[in-house]
Parts: structure tokens; sequence; C-alpha cells
């Protein structure tokens, strides 16, 4: 099934097959490359094989040879780009080829980035969220610069996804390293990692530095509600939230030298939300935390600032020294 990209044409649609590079326009020739003028596709998606995985395919190389040619296309320097075929490559290396079989397609960037996303999406069998992730981003970008008005719809019904599905693991891309890897091992699912990934960075390492603490710990999408709408938090929110103790929120080896201990520990202090309302000039405002936030979203900062120590006594710093005049309207 190729993709629909909704253009101007009598039929309504354009065929993907125009894009990929597979009419008779496209320039296609198979030939054999010299391995040293291959050079890799920087930053694709893809990681490479297991070094068991990869033993396995440089075994088949030499016994049966490469049964599925490579594709590039032109680079500088009389060199090829790879864009399908890292992994072959890598193995035709180790195995003591000289030359490796390829197909060159003279496409542009758009279209070279379809090639490698399709080429790996419907090859490869065992793919990480995260691969799958960036492969739909990049094809999401091409389509739409190749002048798609439904890229997502167009990847959706090319791989037989919902286009929610779709929709998810592009917006996981957002994710910070510590999160997707969590995604990556089913720590998180589909779902609560792509409501994660609206958070701002800070409260997302927030999560990662909570749930690394324990490796059994988990969300509920009650949980997993409740800080996708808090927005900005610290990992003690995060452990009222779940409903633990200060015991709860140690690590098991943590846990076991705290139970050593007989001190009783502290009742937690919780910070009610103000009576009165507190009026700042936006231009003050802006000085501290910049101008890209909206009103109810600094409003929520602040509501999160006002129940940590540490900021206040920042603040209080800064207006003891002149940096803010500290003045309420």
């Amino acid at each position: 099934m190729g993709f629909n990209l909704g253009a101007s044409n009598n039929t309504g649609k354009l065929n993907m097959n125009d894009f990929l590079g597979d009419e008779p326009a496209v320039q296609n020739d198979e030939k054999e490359i010299p391995i040293n003028l291959l050079v890799p596709w920087e930053n694709q998606p893809f990681k490479m094989y297991s070094d068991f995985k990869m033993n396995e395919l440089v075994e088949s190389i030499r016994e049966n040879g490469l049964l599925s040619r490579i594709i590039v296309s032109p680079a500088n320097g009389g060199k090829y780009r790879i864009i399908a075929g890292h992994n072959r490559v890598e193995a035709c290396r180790r195995a003591g080829f000289t030359a490796v079989p390829s197909i060159v397609k003279d496409v542009d960037e758009n279209r070279a980035k379809l090639i490698m996303a399709d080429t790996n999406l419907c090859q490869r069998t065992e793919l990480l969220p995260s691969e799958r992730a960036f492969a739909y981003k990049a094809q999401q970008e091409a389509l739409t610069a190749l002048g798609s008005r439904r890229a997502t719809k167009n990847i959706a019904e090319k791989y037989g996804e919902a286009k929610r599905t779709i929709q998810r693991y592009i917006a996981c891309t957002r994710l910070v390293p510590e999160l997707m890897e969590m995604l990556d091992s089913g720590r998180l699912t589909l779902a609560t990692a792509c409501q994660f990934s609206a958070l701002p960075n800070s409260s997302q390492e927030e999560i990662a530095a909570y749930l690394s603490r324990d490796p059994e710990r988990k969300f509920t999408v009650e949980q997993s509600n409740t800080l996708a709408d808090l927005k900005f938090f610290s990992e003690s929110d995060i452990t009222e939230i779940c409903g633990e103790n200060t015991t709860a929120a140690e690590s098991p080896a943590e846990r076991s030298e705290s139970a050593k201990s007989s001190a009783p520990a502290e009742p937690k202090q919780t910070v009610k939300k103000p009576s009165k309302q507190i009026t700042l000039r936006r231009k003050e405002v802006t000085q501290l935390i910049g101008d890209e936030l909206s009103n109810e979203e600094i409003s929520e900062y602040f509501y999160f600032c006002l129940q940590r120590r540490d900021i206040l006594e920042e603040w209080h710093k800064m207006y003891t020294e002149g940096k803010t005049d500290g003045s309420n309207a």
C-alpha cells in the first residue's frame, strides 16, 4: 500500500510511489560500489544490530552472499550515502567484501527520508518504540514538505495503525533520554510516555529520577493524568501524589538502611493554596522566567514555586539585593 498525499490531480490524490522514487522518471542504477565509497546517514533513527545478530548476518553473507541490495544516493566527492542497509554494509565489511551490491537512487532529501524510514519499518521485525517514533516523525516532516495535507493519516494507512497511535509515537520524540529509555524497556506505556512528553524537561527529569529509585515503580492512569495536569512539580510532589511516605520514596537499599534507624520521621508539611490573590506586573515576571508562557502557565509556575523553599529564598535574596523591586500592583 502506498501513501496517498491528497494532492491536486484529477483523482484528488497522489500515490506514494511518486515520492519513494519507484516511478520510471526516477533514475535507479544497480551497481557494485566499493565499500570505502559508502558513507552512513548521520543521525538516522535506527540502531545497529547487536553483536549476536550482526554475527549471524555476517555468516549468512559469507555463505550466501548479499541477497538484498542496499539503497544509496549520490553524495559529494564521488561517494554514496547509505539510505537503507547500514547493517548489511557493516556485515559485508566484517565478511571481507570490498564492494557491495547497491541500488543508486538519485532522489532529493525528503524522498530519501521516506525510503530510509519505509524500508526499515517494513523489513525489520524488532523495532524499539524510539526507532518507530523518530521514523514516523521523519516521514511526517518529509511528506509535509512534499505537499501532503494529511501526512499523519498517510502514515497510519500505510502501516495499518490508528492515526492516534502515530501521533503518540511522534509526540514521544520530545521525551528526555531517560524517559525514552524507559519507553524502550517497557517501563512506560506508549500512552503514558505520550502524556509525559508534553511536560517541561525539568518535570520529565523529576519523573525519571522518581522511577529510577525503584524498578518496580509504575504509575496508574489517574496518577499519570494528575502529573500531566500539574506540568511543574518536584520528585517529592510525585511521591505525595502516588501516596507514598518518605521511606517509599527511597530505593530498596535506602529503605533497608532507613529501617535500622529508630528516629521517627517528621510529618510532611503541606502548603495550602494562598487565600489572597497576588498580582505581579508581567514585565517583572518576564524578567524572571521569560515571556514564552501564557498567563495560565505563569500562574501554575508561581504556585509551584511557592511550595519550594529554595526558590523563595533565592527570590528574597534577589529582592534584598535590589535585582527586583518586589512590588505588587
